[in-house]
């Protein structure tokens, strides 16, 4: 009986005919398993988080709209009794622009008359007249930026947040709990009256923004294969870009800026509610935390989408043995980037890369006002740009691969920082047209293909087990450049000389397009499951232009 059952497991284990074998296979070869199906609710379910994106312009530009200064063709009139004695010794102030009249406090230059002394009749409110932040006497004009930036601070505190929340709580749980957060920030806007209030509400206008897209955009990455995250990556692109016209809509029909706070959020709000109801978790991030049971069911729950039919109570996930090693926590991820150079030194390099092309264009992208004659048509060019840059980016990216289409769009977009140096006017294109403006729109669509190549590259080249942390410390050093982007444009200049910013563009746009040579292509490359994945990828790996 011993020996029979001897030979009964011998023949188990070699494999008997009468015994199913058990499949073994990754991650993503189910993921193929669902995509190969093509059935149009998962593309269509996956699709739909691109979506999400359409919002995210109106929630970091509407200070553009909200605070627009009056100008001297804008009418004013008196309100204050000193404001009325003045003008009756010296009609003359009347017929002058209010920026204009000032007078010397200690040696400096301050103005004569505030928000408590003149009323504006202007087509529509802004913060920048109700806090007197519209002269460029002083340090109001670095306040107004300091609005605008504090964005990005609050944008870096989220993804740090999010670097460790997205590979331990959850992609899709970390973006519910942010978009409803967003939401109560917006309405916030609606009752803001006070300069402090107003710099907290954009602080934590980036806080929620980019932790919740951000998570969006790895789970969204990590439901597909390889031949179709370029498709995934160019329709979010697409989505973002077509935010442009509807933030200029919703700065151009409503008059009240704190109005226009509400209707971003609401916007926000509109865009991302099928997350809560459609959209399921990536089974990537439960296998990385050895949740193999939690895995299974949601493949099974995406295998619902689609016509394929996955056999997992026979199938081993290799991802598991990868993992199950390993605890998946912060002190472990650091730990590992010690352990694996490899991982270390893509990890440096994407957060290079990150800074610097965000510097660039949201430098552009806060500077239209002063770039093109009318801030309404700079954002919709800039729209125009950017879905330019969607559409060349897919097959510039699939041709060419992710690394050399990075570089390229470096070199391209060095190019043009380099031809914004000649102050040249064209009067034939209009009035205050210049030859800046018709190569910032050449170099937002630039640009714009450099942050799509990072946005799917980021995705591909950290192993799952330090995507979001990737994300995190990625696009964390991108708020950092974002920071700065606007001050270089807006404010560097006048300080210098013209062409200081821009050569210091052109030369870190030119570092860029190296520091893309020393990553890895992963085009053709499985997702990597942990940090060792990424270091046998890297073995034998010939760098070639």
């Amino acid at each position: 009986m011993a020996d029979s059952d001897k030979m009964l497991k011998e023949e188990t284990e070699e494999g008997s005919p009468f015994v199913e074998k058990t499949h073994i296979k990754s991650s993503d070869d189910l993921i193929e398993e669902l995509t190969r199906a093509k059935t149009w609710k998962y593309l269509l379910l996956v699709f739909s988080i691109s979506l999400c994106w359409t919002a995210s312009p109106a929630t970091v530009y509407i200070t553009s709209f909200a605070g627009i200064d009056p100008t001297v063709n804008d009418t004013w009139t008196c309100v204050s009794d000193k404001c009325f004695n003045l003008t009756s010794k010296n009609s003359s102030l009347l017929d002058q622009y209010p920026c204009d009249i000032t007078e010397k406090v200690d040696g400096k230059d301050q103005l004569v008359f505030g928000p408590s002394d003149i009323e504006w009749d202007l087509a529509h409110t802004s913060f920048s007249v109700e806090f007197d932040l519209y002269c460029d006497v002083g340090s109001r004009q670095s306040q107004k930026t300091l609005l605008s930036s504090m964005y990005f601070p609050g944008a870096l505190s989220g993804l740090l947040m999010g670097g460790y929340l997205f590979d331990h709580v959850g992609r899709r749980k970390s973006a519910m709990a942010t978009i409803v957060l967003s939401f109560i920030v917006h309405l916030g806007g609606t009752f803001c009256h006070d300069f402090i209030f107003l710099l907290t509400i954009r602080f934590l206008q980036g806080f929620t923004e980019f932790l919740a897209t951000t998570g969006l955009t790895i789970l969204q990455f990590e439901l597909m294969t390889a031949n179709y995250r370029n498709l995934i990556n160019g329709s979010g692109v697409g989505m973002w870009a077509l935010g442009y016209p509807v933030v200029a809509a919703i700065g151009y029909f409503i008059r009240d800026w704190h109005y226009m706070f509400l209707a971003t959020g609401i916007l926000g709000l509109v865009c991302r509610c099928h997350v809560f109801f459609f959209i399921i978790e990536s089974p990537r991030f439960y296998l990385v935390n050895n949740d193999v049971k939690t895995a299974k069911k949601t493949f099974e729950a995406l295998a619902k989408y689609t016509t394929a039919e996955l056999d997992l109570d026979n199938t081993e996930i290799v991802d598991v043995g990868k993992a199950e090693e390993r605890d998946q926590s912060l002190k472990q991820q650091l730990r590992e980037l010690i352990m694996y150079p490899s991982l270390l030194v893509e990890t440096l390099l994407l957060m290079f890369l990150w800074f610097f092309i965000a510097m660039f264009f949201y430098g552009y992208n806060f500077g239209w006002g002063k770039l093109l004659p009318d801030r309404y048509l700079g954002y919709l060019m800039a729209g125009f740009g950017e879905v330019l840059a969607a559409c060349l980016s897919v097959p510039v990216i699939h041709f060419l691969g992710r690394r050399r289409a990075s570089m390229i769009y470096h070199v391209l977009a060095a190019l043009i920082f380099l031809l914004l140096i000649p102050d040249v006017d064209l009067p034939g294109l209009g009035e205050n047209w210049k030859l800046e403006s018709v190569f910032s729109l050449f170099g937002i669509t630039f640009v714009s293909g450099c942050f799509s190549v990072i946005y799917l590259w980021t995705g591909e080249v950290a192993p799952t087990s330090h995507r979001g942390f990737a994300f995190g410390v990625g696009s964390g050093s991108a708020r950092i450049g974002s920071f700065f982007g606007p001050y270089i444009f807006n404010n560097l200049a006048p300080a210098t000389s013209r062409a200081v910013p821009f050569l210091f563009l052109a030369a870190a746009s030119f570092l860029c397009a190296l520091a893309a040579f020393f990553l890895v292509e992963t085009g053709d490359k499985e997702i990597p499951c942990v940090a060792g994945d990424v270091a046998t990828r890297r073995k034998g790996y010939k760098y070639r232009l």
